[in-house]
């Protein structure tokens, strides 16, 4: 695997820009600004949307989830844009944005859990893989209401389309590395799944049946059918 990086002066200092912009903590922002509480001493204590939508709600979830949507896409497609020369560049500066929102150094280096700025990043760069990945993002978290099961899994599946199909190494190897760092973000939620604790969010058809819903309106489905034999 042919990994040989040329960086120019510029193209490092565009690459720690994409850091700070990364390291933008818009969920503790977000929380402190509208709720007078630092995010991070909610719930799971992460700022990512998902925290953010268990304690303040869909809208509010929607809301930190496009901005850090936009961390990464902005940069990526900047670079894309000034450096197409030197794709090294251009994922590097998707692991700045994505490293600098697992750990923003406007927020003591306590950040999420680079789900939407990583979705962000892999927009600027293959937005039809993106699109997939968010489709299939929302259909195994409809049945599962599992968020990080959803997001591992799918953007799991995208980066082994990468590395699968991409011609140029460093993008394997950047996206690689993206995911790994993804799954150690992850790795409470992953013993969480394992012992069947994770918690769900409040949406979905397993969040249904664990409420009963999904049982009574089948009942209700059945008791139609009969009536109408």
């Amino acid at each position: 695997m042919n990994t040989n990086f040329n960086f120019s002066f510029l193209g490092l200092i565009f690459i720690l820009l994409s850091y700070l912009l990364g390291s933008v903590p818009t969920g503790v922002w977000y929380s402190l600004a509208n709720h007078k509480i630092d995010i991070r001493h909610l719930g799971s204590g992460n700022s990512g949307s998902t925290n953010i939508g268990r304690n303040f709600g869909l809208k509010a979830a929607v809301i930190v989830a496009l901005i850090d949507v936009l961390k990464g896409w902005i940069p990526v497609s900047l670079a894309s844009l000034f450096f197409k020369d030197q794709p090294e560049i251009i994922i590097f500066t998707a692991l700045a944005c994505v490293i600098g929102h697992a750990y923003p150094v406007f927020a003591n280096f306590k950040g999420g859990k680079m789900v939407a700025t990583s979705i962000g990043a892999l927009l600027a760069i293959n937005f039809p893989l993106a699109l997939a990945q968010v489709i299939c993002l929302f259909l195994i978290l409809y049945v599962t209401s599992l968020m990080s099961f959803s997001a591992l899994l799918s953007y799991g599946a995208a980066t082994l389309y990468i590395i699968i199909s991409h011609p140029l190494s460093v993008f394997k190897l950047g996206f690689f590395v993206i995911y790994l760092l993804m799954v150690y973000r992850h790795r409470a939620n992953i013993q969480r799944l394992r012992t069947g604790q994770e918690p769900m969010i409040s949406w979905g058809l397993a969040y249904h049946r664990q409420l009963g819903f999904l049982d009574g309106f089948l009942r209700k489905i059945q008791e139609m059918i009969k009536k109408r034999n």
